[in-house]
Formats: C-alpha cells, sequence, structure tokens
C-alpha cells in the first residue's frame, strides 16, 4: 500500500502538473539519481516532457553565502560542500544561464520552488555513454562537449541567477568544501581495506596537505565550475546546431570555482575509461579554446583530480560498506587509476609521499 506520505506527494504531484496544463497526464517512472531527486516521464497526447521531483525537506538545508565557517560545518554535509541539495531555484537558475549562453539545457514548463517540482522539456535518452557503447564516436562527442564546457568558462561567472521571483546565489567552491570532500578518504577507506591505516600524526599531515592544496586551488581565478561534468550528465543531440548538440543535465550545484576541476571530471571519469588519445586531445582543444597555459593548468588539473579522486574513493568505499551497495565496488579500481596518475605531478609529491605510507598499493605508482 502506499503511505500516508507517499499518497499526499503523490495528489501534490497531480495538483501541480494540473496548473501546469497538464492535468490528467500519464506519468512513468525514470527513476532516482544519486541524490534525493526523482523523475517520471509525462505524457499528454503527443506531446512528452519529465518531472523532477526534489522534495525540499528530504534533505539538510543549504548555506548561504553569508554563513560563517561554523554555521556551516553545523548545517552538515550540504553547507560544508556547498551543495543545493533540493533547491529547484538553483537548477531553473543555472539552466536559464546556460540557455542564454547559446547551451542545451532543459527549457522550464513549469516549477513550485516551495513544493520542490519542476516540469522539463525531454531531451530524451541519448546520454553519452550509453552513446559511445552503442558505436557512436567518443571523440567527436568528447571535442564537442569540450567546445560547451569552454564556452561556459569563457563566460563571466555569475553571482547570482534568478528562477521567475526566485534568486540563487552561486557560491565559491572554498577551501572548506574542498577538504570535506577529500576527508572521505581516510574516514571511510580505511574501513573498507584494512590495509590502509592513518595513525594520528600521519592524518595530522594529511589534512595539512590537503589543505595546502585546497587553498591553491581556492584561490585561482574562478569559472561557473558545472562540478558534475561527465559522460552519464551528457546528452548528445546530432539534430540540434553547434554547441546545442550538447545537452547538459545536473548542473543544480554549480558553483564558482576553478576550470580544472570541471576538466578533471571530464576526463577523469569515475564511470567510464575515456580512450588516452581522447583524453589527451580533449586536454589540449580545452587549452587552444581557453588560452590556458598548459604547465601550470596541468597542475592544477592534477590537483583537482587527485582530491576529486580521494572524495569519490571515500564515498565509493562507504557506499559498499556502509550502505550495503556493492556495485560501486566495481569503479574502485578505475579511481584508484586516476589517483595514480595525478600524484605524478611534482606539486603533488608530499601528498603522494603520505598516501603512500597509508596506502601501501600506491607504492607502485
Amino acid at each position: 500500500m502506499t503511505s500516508s506520505t507517499g499518497a499526499d506527494r503523490n495528489a501534490a504531484i497531480n495538483a501541480f502538473l494540473a496548473e501546469a496544463g497538464w492535468g490528467g497526464a500519464e506519468r512513468r517512472s525514470l527513476g532516482e539519481d544519486a541524490s534525493t531527486r526523482r523523475y517520471e516521464r509525462v505524457y499528454q497526447g503527443s506531446d512528452v516532457a519529465v518531472l523532477m521531483d526534489a522534495p525540499p525537506a528530504a534533505e539538510g538545508k543549504p548555506s548561504g553565502p553569508d554563513a560563517s565557517v561554523q554555521e556551516r560545518i553545523l548545517a552538515g554535509w550540504n553547507g560544508r560542500t556547498r551543495l543545493a541539495a533540493c533547491r529547484v531555484d538553483a537548477f531553473v537558475g543555472v539552466g536559464e544561464h546556460l540557455r542564454s549562453l547559446g547551451l542545451s539545457a532543459p527549457e522550464v514548463i513549469a516549477f513550485d520552488v516551495e513544493q520542490g517540482f519542476a516540469l522539463l522539456e525531454d531531451l530524451g535518452d541519448t546520454i553519452y555513454k550509453t552513446e559511445i557503447e552503442n558505436g557512436a564516436s567518443e571523440r567527436e562527442l568528447y571535442l564537442a562537449a569540450t567546445a560547451a564546457l569552454a564556452h561556459v568558462h569563457n563566460a563571466p561567472a555569475p553571482e547570482i541567477v534568478s528562477a521567475a521571483e526566485w534568486r540563487w546565489p552561486i557560491l565559491e567552491y572554498d577551501t572548506l568544501a574542498l577538504t570535506t570532500g577529500a576527508d572521505l578518504f581516510p574516514k571511510w577507506y580505511p574501513a573498507y581495506d584494512e590495509g590502509v591505516a592513518f595513525s594520528g600524526s600521519l592524518q595530522l599531515e594529511f589534512d595539512g596537505i590537503i589543505r595546502a592544496l585546497s587553498d591553491h586551488l581556492a584561490s585561482l581565478p574562478q569559472v561557473l565550475m558545472l562540478r558534475d561534468y561527465h559522460a552519464e550528465n551528457l546528452l548528445w543531440l546530432p539534430e540540434r546546431d553547434g554547441l546545442k548538440k550538447v545537452g547538459i543535465l545536473d548542473y543544480q550545484d554549480a558553483v564558482r570555482g576553478p576550470a580544472a576541476w570541471d576538466l578533471a571530471m571530464f576526463i577523469q571519469d569515475a564511470r567510464r575509461d575515456v580512450s588516452p588519445a581522447v583524453a589527451r586531445e580533449v586536454f589540449r582543444g580545452y587549452l587552444a579554446l581557453t588560452g590556458n597555459e598548459e604547465e601550470s593548468f596541468q597542475r592544477d588539473f592534477d590537483i583537482g583530480g587527485a582530491i576529486n579522486a580521494l572524495r569519490i574513493i571515500g564515498v565509493f568505499a562507504r557506499l559498499v560498506r556502509r550502505d550495503n551497495k556493492p556495485k560501486y565496488e566495481a569503479f574502485l579500481p578505475r579511481e584508484w587509476g586516476h589517483l595514480k596518475s595525478s600524484l605524478q605531478n611534482p606539486a603533488l609529491k608530499d601528498l603522494k609521499r603520505v598516501l603512500e605510507i597509508a596506502a601501501p598499493q600506491l607504492r607502485d605508482a
């Protein structure tokens, strides 16, 4: 039986759809993503749209730009890491900004911030990862997405985006957010693998190194950092022209931060291997499109890549050990490979030394 809470939510969805002019539409579940959001495809005659259901009470509230470090720590994960949680106005506002740049983010048909609903243009199912697995050209798709990303980064990063009367601040991806992510590695990986251990002094040394690297990234020029730019959040839309061939999803957590983070996330994908030749061409193509200097950008790419790999390894270890989701174990070797690759940069020699003590499997890096 449907719980009363579920029944109430379902009734609220139907009322929202009716007010948007989609009353009586057929609804089919598209499942959930890695957050508390879930999606449905809705059909009304020949028209099709996507419903995003993001219950505001399902997650802790995000912290605003004026929150102190202590207030953010007390607020919990979303406050520390600058996540938008279930704020529909963040999704709508960032999407509007991307469309203003001539990019393909879903058009918004209707939204309700207080209830956590949005009715969106249906961009289809042509996810990059699946399209490449089905024979599409990895090079063509990745170079198109590189051009779209460079276009976002070349535009001024907004401090505020708008969703009708709502305003959403684009926060800085600062030292607290960066260190909080990296801290997941010593917190959760030793529970997954007893061969990895951080003594008290080693933990303190790790913390100091991560903070210094995070301070460096936080001091770099800021772009609109989309944060989760990878092959499962991109759609191939070949019927569109130019940059609009790349459909962009899952951007509500966008922040102002270093450009190298997005490119590292894109090339060092947790869920698929990007061929080395394509990865090199993407990196060089991005530099050509943005004018970044190669040596310093490679340093920042590797620092961001290492911090992100530590974060993801910690997340996957937690999902396996605490949440009993063994499927994430299959992704760990790929992320260890990304970490090893990043640690070859001389700028990371201190982090490499500490991690080789804590995690002996890195010594052959």
